[in-house]
């Protein structure tokens, strides 16, 4: 069983599985409905309002983030949520799929590597032209999720 585990993918997977699930699902949703179930106990920074805070006060420091980003924030920030969790969400289904193993295509991981790319761009695109300090990590991101991308489609052979 172990001689059939493809070495090569796990740790992308694992990865990019933890990333996202940090960065979505642990930090906006969870955080999110603690701030809505127990106001008073859930750390204020992760909560609607401290999301926002923080945010919006990213994209006030820039003129151009002020007049098109901030007045978007309650239409996009669930967007945002949901497009955090969408990888994670693609690399469970892949696990499931038993993609891990190294007889078997990947087409799952595949699409979740090019939506991490894709949700690290967006981001980056709006920490950008504010001029927030988190496009560096994001820039960074984006240049892991192209390798990843490539990685799979050279490991699978296309």
């Amino acid at each position: 069983m172990l001689k059939k585990v493809a070495y090569q993918i796990v740790p992308l997977q694992i990865f990019l599985f933890v990333f996202w699930f940090k960065n979505g699902f642990i930090d906006k949703i969870m955080g999110v409905l603690l701030g809505i179930v127990t106001p008073e106990t859930a750390y204020s920074g992760d909560t609607w309002a401290g999301w926002k805070g923080y945010i919006v006060g990213t994209w006030d420091k820039s003129q151009v983030g002020h007049i098109f980003l901030s007045p978007t924030f309650d239409f996009m920030f669930p967007i945002l949520i949901l497009l955090q969790c969408l990888p994670f969400v693609l690399i469970l289904r892949s696990v499931i799929n038993g993609e891990f193993m190294s007889n078997k295509e990947r087409p799952w991981l595949f699409y979740a590597a090019v939506s991490s790319l894709l949700v690290a761009s967006f981001m980056a695109f709006t920490q950008t032209i504010s001029g927030a300090s988190d496009s560096q990590y994001l820039w960074q991101f984006m240049g892991f999720s192209m390798v990843a991308v490539m990685y799979i489609r050279n490991e699978q052979g296309k």
